[in-house]
C-alpha cells in the first residue's frame, strides 16, 4: 500500500517509517551443512506449511476486509502495484511506474504482456478495466470503494494500457492499487458470476492456484507454472493449516508440523523468542488497535460521554497487559508515518483523568450508562483481552460495560450491519495517511457508516489532503483532522503493536512486511 508515479513521487515515502525487525533472544547458529546449503542458492519445489489461527470468512477479493481472507487474495490474485521491504510502491502487473497527467487528474498504467490467469486465459487491460469498475460501482459493496472514489473513468485504449480518469488529483491513487481488495480478476468470470465468494471463480494470475479448501481445517495451493515472474514462484505449493488458537503455533513449529506461522498475539510471541530453531521477526505494525464507537446509538450520540470514555481509558496498562509493552500509543495516524501522525501528547484525551470522565458524565446529563462491548475471538485474538482490561477501568468512572463475544464471521456480520455498541478492531494501515482516515471519517467514506460520525471541519480537511502533491500542506491538513477526530471520539484509538512473523531455519528468502502481507510467498524456498 504505497504509491506514486510522477507527479506524487515526492508524496510516498517522505515517511521514514521504522520498520527494522527485532532479533528473537536465542538466534539460532546456522550449521556448517545449513550455510553450505543456502549458498549454494535457492531451491525450487517443496510445499511449505503455514499455520495461522482463523479462517478466510469467502473469497470475493473486493468484498471481504478480514486479514484472514487478504493474505489469500495476496497468493492466488495479482497487483497493478506492490510494496518492496522498505514499504515504497513498486511495479508489478504494471510493467512500470504509471505516468501521470500535469494536473494530476489522468493516471496511464501499462500492463505487462503475456500474462495468463490461472485457467489460461490471457490477461488484458480489459479485465484490469472491468475489475477498477466493479470496486468503484456502489452495488459490488467493495472495501476499497473510497480508494477509488475520484475515478471518473477506467479506459482501455488498446490491450496493454489502462487510463484512469479522475476528478480530482489522488496523492494516495498508486498506493492503493497495492491493496489487498484490488486484485484482478477476469472480466470473463466476473460476468458469468455474479457470487466470486466460492472456490471455483477463485481464478486470478497470482503466483499460487486455489488447488483444495477445506473450511475451517486447510486451504492448498500449487505454484502457477506460468506465472509472470521469471523463475517464480519457487515453491511447488503452500498448505495453509487453520489452528485452534495461537498457542496451537507454538507446537506447530516446534514439531516442525509448519514451516512457518503468522500471530498477532503478543504472548505467543514471546513465547515463540525463547523456543530453540524457530526465528521470529517483529516489526513495528502499520495497523492500529481501537475500539470503533457507534455515534448514533444512545448514549455514544452524545460526545461528551464519548470524551467521559476516552478520559477513562488507561492505554499504556492496555499495552503492558495486551501487549506485553511491545506497542506505542497511536491517534488516528499510526506513528510509523512520522511526517504525518501528531506526537499523541497533544492530546488531551489520551491523559487518564478519572475525575474528568465523571464530571463529563455529569455534564452530559444521560444518567446510568450501560452497554455491550461487541467482541470477536479472532482478529485480533486478545479482543476479549481488551474488553476485559476497558470493563474493569469504565467501572470507575460507574460505566456498566457487558461482553457480548462471537465468533469472527458473525462478529463481521454485525460489524457489516453497524450493529454493535462499541466493539474492538483492529485497522489495517498504509504508508499513506489517506488509509487510515478516508473510508471512514469523510461523509462519503464506504465504512462511515461504521461509527455513523460526521464532521464536515475533519472530512474536508482529509479530503483537501488526498487531493494536493504538497508535502507541507498534507501536513497541517492532516494535523486539523487528527485533532477534530480525537476530540470527537468516534474511534477509541489505542496502540500500535508488533507485526509479527515466525519460521523454521529451512525457510527461506521470506520478506516480512509490517501489514502482515504474505505476497513474497512468492520467492520463498525450503532448504530441506
Amino acid at each position: 500500500m504505497s504509491r506514486r508515479p510522477k507527479i506524487f513521487l515526492a508524496i510516498t515515502f517522505v515517511l521514514g517509517i521504522a520498520v527494522s525487525a527485532c532479533a528473537p533472544a536465542s538466534a539460532p547458529a546456522a550449521s556448517p551443512s545449513a550455510a553450505a546449503s543456502a549458498a549454494s542458492g535457492p531451491k525450487k519445489g517443496g510445499t511449505l506449511v503455514l499455520a495461522r489461527a482463523g479462517e478466510v470468512t469467502n473469497l470475493d477479493p473486493h468484498k471481504v476486509p478480514a486479514f484472514t481472507s487478504a493474505r489469500v487474495f495476496e497468493l492466488v490474485y495479482s497487483y497493478l502495484m506492490r510494496l518492496d521491504e522498505g514499504l515504497a510502491v513498486q511495479p508489478d502487473l504494471a510493467e512500470s511506474m504509471p505516468t501521470t497527467s500535469p494536473d494530476g487528474k489522468q493516471v496511464t498504467v501499462k500492463i505487462r504482456k503475456g500474462v495468463k490467469f490461472h485457467n489460461g486465459d490471457p490477461l488484458t487491460s480489459a479485465d484490469v478495466k472491468y475489475t477498477f469498475e466493479r470496486i468503484i460501482d456502489p452495488k459490488t459493496a467493495a472495501v476499497a470503494r473510497s480508494f477509488f472514489g475520484d475515478v471518473s473513468a477506467v479506459s482501455a485504449p488498446d490491450e496493454s494500457t489502462v487510463v484512469f480518469d479522475l476528478k480530482t488529483p489522488n496523492a494516495a491513487l498508486i498506493a492503493y492499487m497495492a491493496h489487498p481488495n484490488t486484485g484482478i480478476v477476469s472480466k470473463k468470470i466476473g460476468e458469468a458470476n455474479a457470487d466470486l465468494t466460492k472456490k471455483e471463480t477463485a481464478i486470478g494470475s497470482g503466483p499460487f492456484k486455489l488447488a483444495e479448501w477445506v473450511p475451517d481445517n486447510f486451504m492448498r495451493f500449487e505454484a502457477n507454472k506460468d506465472y509472470y515472474v521469471a523463475g517464480q514462484p519457487l515453491l511447488a505449493g503452500i498448505r495453509i493449516n487453520v489452528v485452534p488458537d495461537e498457542t496451537s503455533l507454538v507446537a506447530a513449529l516446534r514439531t516442525k508440523a509448519a514451516d512457518m506461522a503468522i500471530l498477532v498475539d503478543a504472548k505467543v510471541a514471546r513465547t515463540l523468542r525463547t523456543e530453540s530453531g524457530v526465528t521470529l521477526s517483529a516489526k513495528p505494525s502499520l495497523s492500529y488497535n481501537l475500539l470503533f464507537v457507534n455515534t448514533k446509538r444512545k448514549p455514544f450520540d452524545n460526545v461528551k460521554v464519548r470524551q467521559a470514555i476516552a478520559y477513562a481509558i488507561d492505554r499504556k496498562a492496555i499495552i503492558d497487559a495486551v501487549a506485553f509493552g511491545e506497542g506505542e500509543v497511536t491517534g488516528p495516524i499510526a506513528p510509523a508515518l512520522t511526517n504525518y501522525a501528531l506526537a499523541t501528547s497533544q492530546y488531551p484525551l489520551y491523559t487518564r483523568d478519572v475525575a474528568k470522565a465523571k464530571q463529563l458524565l455529569q455534564e452530559a446529563n444521560v444518567g446510568p450508562v450501560s452497554f455491550t462491548m461487541l467482541t470477536q475471538t479472532t482478529e485480533p485474538a486478545y479482543a476479549k483481552d481488551i474488553a476485559q482490561l476497558v470493563q474493569a477501568q469504565l467501572s470507575e468512572i460507574g460505566v456498566t460495560m457487558k461482553i457480548e463475544t462471537l465468533e469472527f464471521t458473525q462478529w463481521v456480520d454485525r460489524w457489516l450491519k453497524a450493529d454493535f455498541d462499541m466493539a474492538p478492531g483492529l485497522n489495517g494501515g498504509g504508508p499513506d495517511p489517506d488509509f487510515y482516515v478516508f473510508r471512514y471519517f469523510t461523509d462519503d467514506g464506504n465504512l462511515n457508516f461504521v461509527t455513523s460520525y460526521k464532521n464536515p471541519v475533519s472530512s474536508d480537511a482529509i479530503k483537501t489532503a488526498r487531493a494536493t502533491t504538497d508535502v507541507a500542506k498534507r501536513k497541517d491538513l492532516y494535523a486539523t483532522a487528527q485533532k477534530e477526530l480525537v476530540n470527537g471520539v468516534p474511534f477509541i484509538w489505542l496502540y500500535v503493536g508488533r507485526d509479527y512473523n515466525a519460521s523454521l531455519p529451512t525457510t527461506k528468502g521470506f520478506t516480512h512486511l509490517p501489514n502482515g502481507s504474505i505476497i513474497y510467498l512468492r520467492q520463498t524456498w525450503l532448504d530441506k
